[in-house]
C-alpha cells in the first residue's frame, strides 16, 4: 500500500488511484499547528499514521533551525511536559509559538533521554499524542541507530518503553516499532551485518508488535535517489527478514520509488512524496526552495526540465521515458507541436513551479503501487525485474544524449543489481 509522506501542505489534488493513507511527518509542523489542523477533511488523511521521528533528535540548530523548532514542540524529544496551547490564553497557535519556540529550542541538546523514567514519560507522550490525533495505529519512538552495535541497548529500552506506554494507555490498534538506522552502520556486507538480524529478532520476539515502520538515514543530502549499495540490500534483507522471517509487517520510508522494490520483497507499505525531503531522511539536509523536475518511471529517474527534457525529445527518446498522466498531457501535446518544455507554464524550469510536476509524480507512484498490488508475489518479482532492467538500458541511452548532470542516471544499474543479489540470497 502505497502512502503519501504528508508534511505542512496537506492540500492536494485528487489522484487517481487514490493514496492508502498518509504519515505525517513530525517535522513537517509544529505540534500546536497539527493539533489544530482538520484532518478530516483531506481524503488523504482519512487513514493517517504520525511519524514520531526521535530519530531527527541530533539535528543541528545551525544547520536547520525551522526543523528544530517544530520538533522541539513535541513533548518525547525533552522527556517532560511541552506547555499546552489554550485558545483563550494565548489566542492562536502563531502566539503560542512566539512565547514558547524560543523557551523549546533553548533545550534541544541534540540527544534523547537517557534516563528509564525520563524515558517512559516521552514514549507516553508520543503514544497519547498518536491517540489523541486518532492515528490509525501507534508507531513507536525511537532514537537513530548511529553505531554498528548489535546489542541495541539504547533503542532497546525505547522500545519497551513504548509498549509500556501501551499498555499502560490500553491501545488497541497495531503497533509498530521504529528501526531508525544511519546509512554509515550499514556499509558492510548485509549478509554478514549482524546489526540487521539483531533488529529482526527484536521485533519477532515481541508479540504486541504487528512490525515496524523502516527509515535509513542518507549521507547524501542533496540525492533523491539512493546510490550506495550495502545500505539497500541491508533494508531489503531486514524486509524479508521481518517478511518471510518473522511474519510481521514492514513500513519502508524516505526511499522513492525503492519503496516498489521494497514491496516486491515483502514491504506491506511505503512512503514517499514528490519533494526531497519527502524522499529521503538526512539530518545534514536543510529544506530549501525546489525547481520542478520530470518524473520517469520508465527511467526511474527525474528528468530535468531545464534542457534535458528537450535534448531527449529531439533524439526521439520520450516516446519510451515520459509516462503519461493526466498532468502531463499539456506538455506532451506542445513536444509534438514544436514547442519547447518552457513554453508549458506549469512545466516552466523556474524556482516553486512544481505543482504539475508533483501531481505527476503522485499520479505515477500511486497507479505503479496500484499496479503492483494487484499481482502475486511471485509477479511482483518479476515486474520489479523486468522495470529495473528496462530503466538500467534506458539510463545508458540517456547517458549518450545528455550529460548535463539534472537527470539522475547512476542508480538504476545499482537498484538492478541490488535486487539480484537479494534474489539469489532469497532463492526467488
Amino acid at each position: 500500500m502505497y502512502l503519501f509522506n504528508a508534511r505542512y501542505k496537506f492540500n492536494l489534488p485528487e489522484i487517481e488511484p487514490p493514496f492508502g493513507g498518509s504519515i505525517i511527518a513530525a517535522s513537517g509542523l509544529s505540534a500546536v499547528d497539527l493539533q489544530r489542523r482538520k484532518l478530516k477533511k483531506f481524503p488523504h488523511l482519512a487513514k493517517r499514521y504520525l511519524d514520531p521521528q526521535l530519530y531527527m533528535a541530533g539535528i543541528d540548530e545551525a544547520v536547520d533551525a525551522k526543523t528544530v523548532s517544530k520538533l522541539a514542540a513535541y513533548p518525547w524529544f525533552h522527556g517532560h511536559a511541552v506547555p499546552k496551547y489554550d485558545s483563550g490564553q494565548h489566542k492562536s497557535a502563531k502566539k503560542w509559538k512566539k512565547t514558547f519556540d524560543a523557551q523549546l529550542a533553548a533545550k534541544w541538546t541534540r540527544t534523547v533521554c537517557t534516563e528509564p523514567s525520563e524515558i517512559l514519560r516521552a514514549a507516553e507522550s508520543a503514544v497519547e499524542f498518536q491517540l489523541t490525533l486518532d492515528c490509525d495505529v501507534v508507531i513507536l519512538p525511537s532514537p537513530l541507530t548511529t553505531i554498528a552495535d548489535q546489542s541495541l541497548q539504547a533503542e532497546t529500552a525505547w522500545l519497551e518503553a513504548g509498549l509500556e506506554a501501551c499498555e499502560k494507555l490500553n491501545v488497541t490498534k497495531q503497533i509498530f516499532a521504529t528501526i531508525a538506522i544511519s546509512e554509515d552502520c550499514l556499509q558492510s556486507d548485509p549478509l554478514k551485518n549482524a546489526l540487521i538480524h539483531s533488529y529482526s529478532n527484536q521485533i519477532s520476539s515481541r508479540s504486541e508488535l504487528v512490525g515496524a515502520c523502516i527509515v535509513l538515514e542518507q549521507s547524501d543530502q542533496n540525492s533523491y535517489f539512493w546510490i550506495s549499495r550495502q545500505p539497500l540490500l541491508s533494508l531489503l534483507i531486514l524486509v524479508d527478514d521481518l517478511h518471510r522471517g518473522a511474519q510481521k509487517q514492514a513500513i519502508v520510508n524516505y526511499v522513492g520509488t525503492f519503496g516498489l522494490v521494497a514491496t516486491a520483497v515483502g514491504a506491506d507499505q511505503w512512503s514517499s512524496g514528490y519533494y526531497l525531503s519527502q524522499r529521503r531522511f538526512c539530518r545534514k539536509g536543510a529544506p530549501g526552495r525546489a525547481h520542478p523536475r520530470y518524473h520517469s518511471l520508465g527511467l526511474a529517474a527525474d528528468i530535468g526540465l531545464k534542457a534535458d527534457l528537450d535534448l531527449l525529445y529531439d533524439a526521439g527518446l520520450t516516446d519510451k521515458l515520459m509516462t503519461p498522466t493526466t498532468v502531463d498531457k499539456t506538455l506532451r501535446s506542445a513536444l509534438k507541436a514544436g514547442k519547447r518544455t518552457n513554453d508549458v507554464a506549469e512545466w516552466r524550469y523556474s524556482q516553486s513551479n512544481c505543482a504539475a510536476a508533483q501531481e505527476h509524480y503522485l499520479e505515477l507512484t500511486s497507479k505503479a503501487d496500484s499496479d503492483l498490488s494487484s499481482k502475486t508475489p511471485k509477479q511482483r518479482i518479476e515486474w520489479v525485474q523486468a522495470w529495473l532492467s528496462g530503466a538500467a538500458a534506458h539510463a545508458q541511452s540517456v547517458k549518450q544524449t545528455v550529460s548535463t548532470g539534472s537527470t539522475e542516471l547512476l542508480h538504476q544499474r545499482i537498484w538492478l543489481e541490488v535486487f539480484q543479489e537479494w534474489r539469489n540470497y532469497a532463492k526467488q
